[in-house]
């Protein structure tokens, strides 16, 4: 075996400053719980460690190593390019989430990064060599303005405040013009929804595949789910001649650019690639909640038909037949200009916006209606309505995370104008409707086209966020900066249109169309509220006179 000399030792340490990867490999760094960086199972980690593309992105999974790779590439910067560093999280906790459990062992696991460190050393800020590196929360503007650097990285993109981001990506401007080699922006993250964030910036980069050759027919491709998995053998196999691909053949793999004219330094990484990772977990976790899956373990962008409502949904449920009219009701969405949908269970009939609360009234008048109006942002003309036309006008507050069945809840007492429904699941029931076209348009496609309908609804998205207690939950958020009144105001107008005809909370759980018909079960919840009635079904029975519309 050969043994080292003084110039090898030279030499070592000048590929120290060339690159990261060198440096990781020289150095022998560890990780925050002190052991090996390794890359017999990370290979896909070594061309992303030595990446030093201006602009990257980066797609990924939870629980793949990709945090170590951030902050030992962010502390080679510092040190050896001479760059101060924004390292930016969603939040302000959740950078100190960050920094304390996985940036401070780091640093403390290894000596050299130890040398490096200078006085100030706190979960905001770090003096490294004579550089520094800000740890900054992406929800608070003032942080992004207040400071300058030569490298942006910002983790968790698609659970950060987009516009936040922006902000921070002029901080660099200054360092583009002083330091033409750096001005670096950095992006990663688990996605979200197709066309946001993280998957918004991949589109646009060199989009590179982990690809693996099959060592029983030499086909070269990338995993795939669920093509490349077995489920009755709970193995992986190839996609052409479907014989099992072992650890060892998806361990050696390399990376493949798909559109070689993009600037931007693209990865897909997906948990299919980690050969730790049993196919049997990999088909367990299929079987759960399908944001999570496709989000974390796939790391892709996944939206389902229940998650969002496009322009097609809509478009199915137009029926533009002549609407009685009667039993009325209206959903208002507040704001300086107000957002209303009026319509029975034959149909949305009318939509408009309106800076006039007289014009509203003068709708509420005309057709005899009932009418939900949203709280807030501006809670006064809403309280007079109220206090106006008792049990005719209620005004709405939304609740999450109710543990009842309820969806919706009506006040009593000295709050009998007031309505709250758990928004998660109020949105759930009519996105379900939508799709199985139990609530209908009585209007023309030009007409929800050119009032924005259609667009406002298509801007909520279904996702799953993590609480404060560490849980995951289904909520449905709306693409940042972008309008979303009438899919509210239809909301708030559901919400009265159970007030007339079923004069109770809905309790049930959205019910499959079966040979056109829909299931009769309901769940009734401890309070024996009234359950939540058939749409259709009212608007048959409304046809015909009857003593009740619960006539049967």
């Amino acid at each position: 075996m050969k043994k080292y000399t003084v110039a090898d030792s030279i030499n070592l340490a000048l590929a120290d400053g060339i690159n990261p990867l060198a440096f990781i490999h020289n150095n022998k760094i560890v990780n925050e719980n002190g052991s090996p960086i390794e890359f017999a199972d990370h290979q896909f980690l070594l061309r992303p460690y030595a990446d030093m593309t201006p602009e990257q992105v980066v797609m990924k999974p939870s629980q793949i190593g990709w945090s170590v790779c951030g902050i030992n590439k962010s502390l080679w910067l510092a040190k050896y390019m001479k760059a101060n560093i924004i390292y930016t999280m969603p939040s302000r906790t959740a950078t100190k989430d960050f920094v304390s459990p996985k940036v401070d062992p780091i640093i403390m696991q290894n000596p050299v990064y130890q040398s490096w460190m200078g006085k100030t050393d706190s979960s905001a800020l770090k003096a490294v060599g004579e550089r520094f590196i800000y740890f900054r929360g992406s929800w608070e503007e003032s942080a992004a303005i207040s400071i300058s650097a030569d490298v942006l990285i910002n983790d968790e993109v698609d659970r950060s405040n987009q516009k936040v981001l922006e902000t921070y990506r002029t901080r660099l401007d200054a360092s583009r013009r002083e330091r033409p080699d750096l001005g670096f922006v950095w992006q990663w993250s688990n996605p979200s929804i197709p066309g946001y964030g993280v998957d918004e910036n991949w589109q646009l980069s060199d989009q590179k595949h982990w690809f693996i050759r099959c060592p029983h027919c030499n086909f070269e491709w990338y995993l795939k789910f669920p093509e490349n998995i077995d489920f009755e053998k709970q193995e992986y196999i190839c996609t052409k001649c479907r014989k099992v691909l072992d650890r060892e053949a998806r361990r050696n793999g390399r990376w493949v650019v798909k559109n070689s004219k993009a600037s931007i330094s693209g990865y897909w990484i997906s948990q299919l690639m980690m050969p730790w990772i049993p196919a049997s977990e990999i088909i367990a976790k299929s079987k759960k909640d399908q944001s999570i899956f496709y989000n974390f373990t796939l790391g892709l962008p996944y939206i389902s038909a229940d998650q969002n409502i496009g322009r097609q949904t809509i478009t199915r449920c137009i029926a533009p037949n002549l609407n009685p009219k009667t039993g009325v009701v209206m959903g208002v969405d507040n704001g300086v200009k107000k957002t209303v949908v009026i319509g029975n269970v034959h149909g949305i009939f009318k939509i408009y916006e309106t800076e006039s609360w007289e014009e509203i009234e003068e709708d509420f008048q005309r057709y005899g209606a009932s009418m939900v109006i949203d709280a807030n942002p501006y809670p006064n003309i809403p309280r007079k309505l109220a206090a106006k036309y008792p049990g005719r006008v209620f005004i709405h507050y939304f609740v999450q995370e109710q543990k009842s069945m309820q969806v919706i809840l009506w006040g009593s007492g000295d709050k009998s104008e007031i309505v709250e429904s758990d928004r998660t699941k109020i949105i759930d029931l009519i996105v379900s409707e939508f799709t199985n076209q139990e609530i209908t348009f009585n209007m023309t496609l030009k007409e929800l086209e050119d009032k924005s309908y259609i667009y406002d609804w298509s801007q909520l998205y279904r996702t799953v966020e993590t609480n404060a207690q560490g849980i995951q939950k289904s909520v449905w958020r709306t693409i940042q900066d972008r309008r979303d009144h009438f899919a509210f105001a239809t909301i708030y107008w559901r919400i009265a249109l159970e007030l007339l005809y079923a004069q109770g909370g809905v309790i049930r759980t959205p019910q499959k169309k079966q040979n056109s018909f829909y299931k009769k079960g309901v769940m009734v919840s401890p309070e024996n509220t009234v359950p939540s009635v058939n749409l259709k079904n009212i608007a048959e029975k409304t046809m015909h006179k009857r003593k009740s519309w619960k006539t049967h």
